[in-house]
Parts: C-alpha cells; sequence; structure tokens
C-alpha cells in the first residue's frame, strides 16, 4: 500500500491508528484557481527506488510510480520471486483511473511554432517542432501501459484487464481476480487499484462533477458538516490464491475473499448511486458469501463525504441491516486519506485484513462527537473489536456499486 500517511501498508496502519490526516494544501502544482486547493498527496516516494529503465520512466508519472512500488511489494510478500510458479499462471487485475498529460511534455514544440504574433504556425509544428515531442508521450496517456510495464517489470504473463476510472473499478478487480483463480486461469493473482494522480486536470474532473469540499480542507464522512470530498493519492494491491494453493507453498493466511455484489443506478438529480442500488450490491455480497447481515462485524463504506452520496448510502446501510445495524462498527478512510478513487477499494481491502489480524478499527479523523447522521462511526479513538467479518462498499459517481465480503480464516 501507498498513501499519502505512508510508503507501506504498516506505516499507513500505524498512523491511521494515531489519528493521522494526509490531506493537506496541494504542493505539486499551484491550485489557486480552484475552490478547492487541498487534497491528500503522495509527496516521499522516490522513482527512482524502483528499478525502473530509463527509457520507461519517460513515459510514466506518479499513479504508475505508486502501482509499480505496490505490485513489487505485493509480488515479495507472495513468495512469488522464489516460487516455482510460470509467468503464465500469475494473473493481474488493476482499477485504474484517468491519466493526463504533462504540459512540459508539448511546451518546447509548441515554443518553437509561435510566430511573431505570439500564434501557433501550424506548418511550422507538423514540418519539424513536432519532433520536440517524445515519440512514445502518446502512450503515456494510456492508463494500461503502466499496467503492462508492471507486469513486464515483475515477469507475469497469466490473465489480466484492466478497470476504470471511479471506485468500483478497484473491486472489479478483485472480483476478476477471483473469478480468475476459481475457473483455473490463474494459480495467482495481484489485484487491487490505483489512483489517478492528482494535477489540474484531475481537479477540474472532480470539479465537473461537483463533488469537492469548497468550504474548507477537510473530507467528513457521514458528518452533519459534509461538504463534499477531497481527492487522494495512493494504491493498494494485495494477493490472492486458493486456500489449497496457499498450503500447498506454506503461506500463512489469515483473511479470505467470500462474497461479492455489484449494481448500477444512478440518482437522476445528482453524481451518486440510488440507495436502492447500494442496497442491492451489499444484499449480494452477503448472499454469495452465504451469510446472514447480521454476521457483518464492520463496514468499511464508500463514505466520501458527499451529502447525497453519503446519505444514500446509510439509508443502504439501514435497509440492509435493519436491526442489527446498532451492533455494526462503520469506518471510512477517506476522511484521512482522501478520495484516491480507484485505489480505495485495494487500500480499504488491506485495512480491512489489519482490522482483522488485530482485532482493532482505526477512528475516523476529525469526526464530531456531536454528529447525528451516523452514531455506529468509529471516532476519537481506535477501537478494539474482534472483528470477524467485514463488508466493503466501492461507488461510482456515475451509479455503479461494488460491495466485497472478507472474513477471518478459523
Amino acid at each position: 500500500m501507498v498513501t499519502s500517511l505512508g510508503l507501506s501498508s504498516s506505516e499507513t496502519w500505524q498512523a491511521l491508528l494515531d489519528g493521522k490526516c494526509g490531506i493537506r494544501t496541494i504542493e505539486d502544482f499551484d491550485a489557486g484557481g480552484f475552490e478547492c486547493t487541498a487534497a491528500a498527496q503522495v509527496l516521499s516516494l522516490n522513482p527512482d527506488d524502483l528499478d525502473i529503465h530509463p527509457r520507461d520512466a519517460r513515459i510514466m508519472d506518479k499513479h504508475a510510480h505508486m502501482l509499480m512500488k505496490c505490485g513489487q511489494d505485493a509480488f515479495r510478500s507472495a513468495g512469488l520471486e522464489k516460487a516455482d510458479i510460470p509467468p503464465e499462471d500469475i494473473g493481474f487485475f488493476a482499477g485504474m483511473g484517468m491519466v493526463d498529460y504533462n504540459i512540459d511534455d508539448l511546451l518546447p514544440a509548441i515554443v518553437k511554432s509561435l510566430d511573431s504574433t505570439g500564434n501557433i504556425d501550424y506548418d511550422t509544428f507538423y514540418s519539424e517542432a513536432y519532433q520536440d515531442i517524445f515519440p512514445l508521450w502518446p502512450l503515456s496517456m494510456l492508463n494500461n501501459i503502466s499496467f503492462c510495464q508492471v507486469a513486464i517489470n515483475l515477469g507475469i504473463k497469466g490473465d489480466n484487464t484492466v478497470f476504470c476510472p471511479h471506485a468500483d473499478s478497484g473491486l472489479h478487480a478483485v472480483i476478476e481476480a477471483m473469478h480468475s483463480l476459481y475457473e483455473g486461469k490463474a494459480r495467482i493473482v495481484l489485484a487491487g487499484g490505483v489512483s489517478e494522480k492528482i494535477s489540474p486536470m484531475s481537479m477540474a474532473r472532480a470539479s465537473l462533477f461537483e463533488i469537492l469540499n469548497k468550504d474548507d480542507a477537510a473530507c467528513r464522512p457521514f458528518d452533519d458538516r459534509s461538504a463534499g470530498t477531497l481527492l487522494g493519492e495512493g494504491c493498494g494491491i494485495v494477493s490472492l490464491e486458493r486456500e489449497a494453493s496457499a498450503k500447498e507453498r506454506h503461506m500463512p493466511y489469515s483473511v479470505a475473499v467470500t462474497g461479492y455484489g455489484t449494481s448500477c443506478t444512478r440518482e437522476p438529480d445528482h453524481y451518486c448511486p440510488t440507495s436502492e442500488a447500494i442496497a442491492h450490491s451489499m444484499n449480494h455480497a452477503i448472499s454469495t458469501a452465504g451469510i446472514k447481515s447480521a454476521d457483518i462485524d464492520l463496514v468499511i463504506a464508500h463514505g466520501d463525504g458527499t451529502i447525497e452520496g453519503d446519505r444514500n448510502e446509510q439509508s443502504a446501510l439501514n435497509a440492509v441491516f435493519g436491526g442489527s445495524m446498532g451492533s455494526i462498527s462503520l469506518y471510512s478512510s477517506k476522511a484521512s486519506l482522501g478520495h484516491t478513487l480507484a485505489g480505495a477499494p485495494g487500500i480499504d481491502l488491506i485495512l480491512g485484513m489489519y482490522s482483522i489480524e488485530n482485532g482493532i478499527i482505526p477512528p475516523v479523523y476529525g469526526r464530531s462527537p456531536d454528529s447525528r447522521v451516523s452514531q455506529n462511526l468509529v471516532f476519537n479513538n481506535p477501537l478494539t473489536r474482534d472483528v470477524k467479518r467485514i463488508l466493503l462498499n466501492a461507488l461510482s459517481y456515475e451509479g455503479q456499486c461494488a460491495s466485497l465480503i472478507i472474513e477471518a480464516v478459523q
């Protein structure tokens, strides 16, 4: 895992337990022209530490560096460096966001094309100036190029695909990885997602979706003071394999993915799924796992801090869990890590694994004790609890919903 609070799963986990927040004023560019100027950025990742060939580095950006770091870490953690497993039996599935070009990549060619009045002379541009653009530059805007670079770096040649661009895509990657294992297409699969790089264009997209908090530098999931979300950078990748394979390889494991559900219906007047769609996704996941809603101990909600989105998710939670809702804890990582879009489900999945393994749930940063929206949210201090089953939600602003069930392995 890579987030604004750490370059590893353990770093981020400890920072969340300590009540830290990675949201701050944007530093990578001047965001003064936007009404929202805060985000949770990854600032300390050094691409020189990732064994990337200089040729490949020219068409890689921060999202690719995060995916490479997490892919390498997951690969090593799964013991795949020394495992006698053919590359064709290792799969790779990832949710990824949009990829934006850097103006500096085009600027030299544009400057060379300017005429005496400061306008672009297209004859000059197309006859000679365009040669100042790196020939592989168009590839840098394809999100699956970074995906392929990671696979090449790790020698992965098995079943694979990319989903994009919102949070549900990260869970779809995990779901597809499960199918790949069930159907025998792969023996081991890396799966998860990575966020977009926070840039003027990603901020503009979020502004057009009308999801950003313009009032202050805070994301407040399920809170009376909710005014919108804040973007975050991050990545989470896990390795998945069937239990028999893990036992054969003598690999330790503590958590199983046991169910999933999906749905899609957008709210007509808002950028969020309907409460009915969210409820259907959760019910489907619970049914697939062969359990009852009352068996869930913790819901790691999508909880992005948008008024309509949180309201619909809360309504769906009440509909699905009914009278058992009072005994279920609720958590959202976005108050601390921002909304990492396609990266959020992978991050939340790893946080859920930590909660199961350690019997503790981190507090939601900045939660008001007086809020009346959801009394189930863990806040102020970490909550010690025997967590055996977790439901995770991931939602898209275009109406897609995905839910996942993970359980402690007895």
